[in-house]
């Protein structure tokens, strides 16, 4: 391949994808292989061009013994000829099944490290036609969605792969072109790897058995699917401000009903963005987690489940939320005792404000609720405990006349199953009479002969409004970003 027509291709395609901008910092993975190097000595052409400050990171993983030290220098001697500036790191991966994926976390968290050090913008590497095709195969036989269909992105956060638009043997004939020497990865050859197995056995089969140009179609494919993925990202952007309920960096709401009427393509968008919006992590949301999470949707009743990066997910009655396990309440005490003097406690994710009051105060109605109490002091002894609820708990709930197991009360007031063990209960050792942000018992109720009365406030400790049930204007924040 002719080095002009090399370079040409390659800006039209750094353009068409806006991979890269003038003045940019950009860190180059240089493995020593065929694609790394070209990618390498073709952006070696390219920097005064697009005033680009290059750096070179090769990574040797001392998993092949001579070979790797062979492709360490190899590299050496290439950015000292090309004059680019070289950062070696050395790692050691174990062998076993994960080694691919431990190999490729290790590598970017030593592109993160450069990066902050150094100031850089980007991150690219040398995939190529081959390993798109391959990535598709690879993806469809794992039941991936769009996103996984659509391959290997020209642009993924701060990683570029610039020679997309480039097949290996056009690499290979560029640098034999411009007389640049490469090294061979003997580990490429070893198919008890999945992707070296799609690219030593399957790949060769197909082309051979049905179709010599199925490369090329994948690709072809995988750019369908890329634009039907930027075209349902774009749309969920809308749809995520329509069904959230609440945002914060920790935990997001979304409202249940409207989600139910969407197809199950759209709720995957919408779980996706609410997943890395509170993991932090542009990746690793896969279909087995759409799937888990579609099952508690469908589920009676509130439902828990747990995702990786410390995700997790509640179906409540009216919501679906997204937390860190971080926000997750614990219980850290069993019970508090309150006596007459006490003004004030905090109890799980409560504070509490406790007054007497002889004379009753006049309170608008609606200031007097679930978390906000006023009773006769002289049906409650004191002092009294703060505590979580037990198994065999029961009282009378206010306008009932009969006991009921504080396990059916919750169940009748749609009590969410994981909030039922951390909502604080008062009990005075002959009755539970207040179930903290539900109900007293009847048997504490002030009536015209009380003339003793005890206010008890409840705070949460962490709330926050939830802006489409208070029907709040939606601005642009955060929020509303993908």
């Amino acid at each position: 391949m002719e080095i002009a027509t090399a370079l040409k291709r390659l800006e039209n395609y750094l353009e068409a994808k806006q991979l890269i901008t003038k003045g940019e910092k950009l860190i180059l993975g240089v493995s020593g292989g065929a694609d790394s190097t070209a990618l390498l000595y073709l952006f070696s052409r390219l920097r005064y061009k697009y005033s680009l400050s290059l750096l070179a990171v090769h990574i040797n993983h001392q998993l092949r013994g001579a070979e790797s030290d062979a492709d360490e220098a190899a590299v050496k001697r290439l950015c000292l000829t090309l004059n680019v500036p070289l950062i070696i790191r050395r790692i050691r991966v174990e062998k076993r099944n994960s080694q691919e994926n431990q190999a490729r976390k290790a590598r970017f968290s030593i592109f993160d490290e450069v990066m902050a050090n150094y100031g850089y913008n980007k991150i690219a590497l040398a995939h190529h036609r081959e390993d798109q095709a391959e990535t598709v195969v690879l993806n469809m036989l794992r039941g991936s969605g769009i996103s996984g269909m659509a391959g290997i992105k020209p642009f993924t956060g701060i990683v570029i792969h610039p020679l997309l638009c480039f097949s290996k043997p056009e690499l290979e004939s560029l640098l034999a072109t411009a007389k640049i020497p490469w090294c061979s990865d003997s580990s490429n050859l070893d198919n008890g790897f999945t992707r070296n197995r799609i690219r030593n056995e399957l790949m060769p089969l197909l082309r051979r058995d049905y179709n010599p140009a199925v490369g090329d179609h994948l690709c072809s494919l995988a750019e369908i699917f890329l634009q039907a993925e930027e075209i349902l990202s774009e749309r969920s952007k809308q749809q995520y401000r329509r069904v959230t309920l609440d945002y914060s960096p920790s935990q997001v709401s979304l409202e249940l009903r409207p989600l139910l009427k969407m197809y199950p393509l759209e709720r995957y968008y919408l779980y996706r963005k609410a997943y890395r919006l509170v993991s932090k992590v542009e990746t690793d949301f896969l279909a087995a987690h759409f799937k888990a999470i579609e099952d508690i949707l469908c589920a009676e009743g509130s439902k828990i489940l747990a995702l990786p990066h410390g995700v997790v997910v509640k179906k409540l009655y009216e919501e679906i939320q997204f937390l860190s396990e971080s926000k997750t309440p614990e219980i850290t005490e069993s019970c508090l005792e309150i006596d007459a003097d006490r003004a004030r406690a905090v109890f799980g994710n409560y504070r509490f404000t406790f007054k007497h009051l002889r004379i009753l105060p006049t309170l608008p109605e609606a200031e007097e609720q679930a978390l906000h109490i006023i009773i006769d002091e002289d049906k409650i002894k004191l002092p009294f405990k703060i505590r979580f609820r037990q198994p065999g708990d029961r009282f009378i709930p206010l306008g009932m006349g009969n006991f009921k197991k504080l396990k059916e009360f919750f169940i009748d007031e749609k009590v969410p199953k994981y909030e039922r063990n951390l909502l604080p209960v008062f009990d005075d050792g002959d009755k539970i009479f207040w179930i903290t942000g539900y109900r007293i018992d009847n048997r504490v109720k002030r009536d015209e002969t009380s003339s003793r009365y005890l206010q008890i406030i409840a705070e949460p400790l962490s709330t926050k409004p939830k802006r489409a049930i208070q029907k709040k204007k939606r601005g642009n924040d955060e929020s509303d970003e993908l």
